[in-house]
């Protein structure tokens, strides 16, 4: 896709954050941006005629967008206009047009949805219309695939990479298997600017032998043969997975990576930028921290911005895009076109995911293979849906009780009594003692005296166990 020499565009919005996250990913597509967070700001960007288009928010501290579109028009006719905005009505779509407005888009969106549309702006209008659907896709902003969902869950995430992206802040992801945690890791690099550099794909059985002098060395063996020299290390990402499962002995080396032999590395070359870290763990670190199965000391380095990976179960309304990316990826990398009619999303948006995003990723792929017809029946999605599913009676899920003994006893199939288990009691009593809380939480917006009035627990001991489940708590008004 070929575009006109010059690509200057102005973002306004009264939100930092989403004016961050809009404006390095035009960045990153190769415009050149501008922004302000007014109406007034909005004006004075559009008079110096520095912008193409112009990408506004409706409600402005000052004043609302789209009552200023007709006089900027005036004296910008060739100005083209998308307005984005939280009030996704019929009467606000329609209004934007009147104004003028290229393109309405409604918030919540994916960047690569708002990329896609800049992009049309600068077609000749007779290729704007596509008359049949077709599964090429612009390119991606992230080299690792996008990151999927408008959810209130996934907006959240983007806030928080919004103020960290440009950083060096070390990032501790959290979350099940199969939410995303690499792909959100790599995604922040990629957005950042340091998107030319390493991005290092490491676990902590890196730093079983480890030794400052062999570290190279031992790169060149992780399936890094063109790693030459220390400078290549500068301004990288090192991602480490699974953090957890590593023994004490690994904790130590690693620990000794982060604050001796980065700061040699530095002290010796003051053009040697320290690589920024992110780690994942599927488990409560702190907990860990509690049994003495992980170093205080190392938590403390590693906790500085958490970030936690929602489950696909707390994100279902962001299953449909989810779904279609997965087709649209199998038609690319396979040439099977299959879509899903909207009674089987609603199928797939009822299922439990207990393997999350990766699950729903495997699930597709079976589907496009299985199904005989472009359109995938609700019958098949069934079928595979519950060759998924545990084997678990139905009457078990109507009783708790009968439902937990009957997990118990299939936990206990192939228990080895040999093998040394402790705090079995604790583990389980936090795979119901966590949901427990979080969801009398959301049912009381937030509000913790009355969740600890209904649990039967007073306000402290609430608190301790938001913190060690680590708990997010989001306050929330009634309308």
């Amino acid at each position: 896709m070929e575009i006109k020499n010059v690509k200057n565009i102005i973002v306004v919005d009264d939100d930092r954050s989403i004016r961050v996250v809009i404006s390095t990913a035009l960045s990153r597509a190769g415009y050149n941006v501008k922004s302000s967070g007014t109406a007034a700001g909005m004006w004075r960007l559009v008079e110096s005629d520095f912008a193409d288009i112009l990408i506004t928010d409706v409600g402005l501290p000052d004043g609302d967008a789209l009552d200023v579109l007709p006089k900027l028009q005036k004296i910008k006719p060739n100005l083209k206009i998308i307005v984005m905005s939280a009030r996704t009505t019929l009467l606000t779509a329609v209004r934007a047009e009147k104004k003028g407005a290229f393109e309405y888009l409604p918030k919540p969106f994916d960047l690569d949805e708002l990329l896609n549309l800049v992009s049309n702006t600068f077609l000749p209008q007779k290729l704007e219309t596509n008359s049949s659907t077709s599964y090429n896709s612009s390119k991606t902003i992230y080299d690792s695939g996008p990151v999927i969902g408008k959810s209130v869950a996934m907006q959240e995430i983007y806030k928080i990479i919004s103020r960290i992206v440009n950083t060096d802040l070390t990032v501790l992801i959290l979350g099940e298997s199969g939410t995303g945690k690499k792909l959100i890791a790599k995604s922040i690099h990629d957005l950042s600017l340091s998107n030319n550099k390493l991005f290092l794909n490491l676990n902590m059985q890196f730093f079983d032998d480890y030794k400052f002098e062999n570290l190279i060395k031992n790169l060149q063996d992780y399936n890094l043969k063109d790693f030459k020299s220390f400078d290549e290390l500068s301004g990288s990402t090192i991602y480490i997975k699974s953090i957890t499962d590593s023994s004490l002995h690994q904790q130590k080396n690693f620990l000794n990576f982060l604050e001796i032999d980065l700061s040699h590395l530095s002290l010796n070359n003051p053009h040697f930028i320290k690589p920024r870290i992110f780690v994942s763990s599927k488990n409560n670190i702190y907990n860990d921290v509690e049994k003495g199965l992980f170093r205080k000391d190392l938590y403390y380095r590693l906790n500085v911005i958490p970030i936690k990976m929602p489950s696909l179960k707390e994100r279902f309304e962001d299953i449909p895009d989810l779904s279609s990316h997965f087709l649209k990826r199998n038609f690319q990398n396979k040439l099977i076109n299959r879509s899903i009619p909207h009674e089987g999303l609603n199928l797939l948006k009822e299922y439990s995911w207990p393997g999350n995003i990766r699950e729903l990723e495997n699930v597709i792929e079976r589907l496009c293979l299985l199904s005989s017809t472009d359109n995938i029946s609700t019958n098949l999605i069934q079928q595979v849906l519950s060759e998924d599913r545990p084997t678990v009676d139905s009457k078990y899920e109507e009783n708790l009780e009968l439902y937990f003994k009957n997990y118990l006893n299939r936990y206990f199939k192939d228990f080895d009594e040999n093998i040394s288990l402790n705090n079995l009691h604790e583990n389980f009593i936090s795979k119901i003692e966590k949901p427990l809380i979080e969801t009398t939480l959301k049912l009381f917006r937030g509000n913790q005296i009355k969740t600890s009035k209904c649990l039967g627990f007073n306000r402290n001991t609430l608190r301790s166990k938001i913190n060690a489940y680590n708990i997010s708590v989001v306050k929330k008004r009634k309308v």
